[in-house]
């Protein structure tokens, strides 16, 4: 019984130092922070609200038929590629867009992404 509270009282001078030592490097860090900045004589202001109003523009970009065969030739040619195999081969029997419901931040940063590996 006398071991027990022998290392409860060990237990309890050990929290106790430590958490003394946490206070003063807390209080040590508020002077050093105080000499860097200098002493604070002005209320911080409190920032003013203002509504504003964000415009999300849509732009529709007109797709053409032109753009579409380009666009497939390319697609074939790719795959072409990867297979080893000439395009006379494959045939495109459909093609369709997928809406992309991702943001335009989404969208600039995977451009920038592309942009900066090249």
């Amino acid at each position: 019984m006398e071991q027990f509270i022998h290392g409860l009282m060990v237990t309890v001078i050990g929290m106790g130092v430590t958490f003394m030592a946490l206070i003063a490097l807390s209080y040590i860090l508020d002077v050093f922070r105080i000499l860097a900045e200098g002493p604070s004589s002005k209320k911080p202001e409190e920032p003013k609200l203002e509504e504003i109003v964000v415009q999300e523009e849509i732009h529709e970009e007109m797709v053409t038929e032109q753009d579409d065969l380009e666009l497939i030739a390319v697609i074939t040619a790719a795959i072409a590629a990867s297979l080893e195999t000439s395009t006379d081969q494959l045939r495109v029997r459909s093609f369709r867009r997928i809406n992309s419901n991702t943001s335009a931040w989404n969208k600039a940063g995977r451009m920038s992404q592309v942009q900066n590996t090249f």
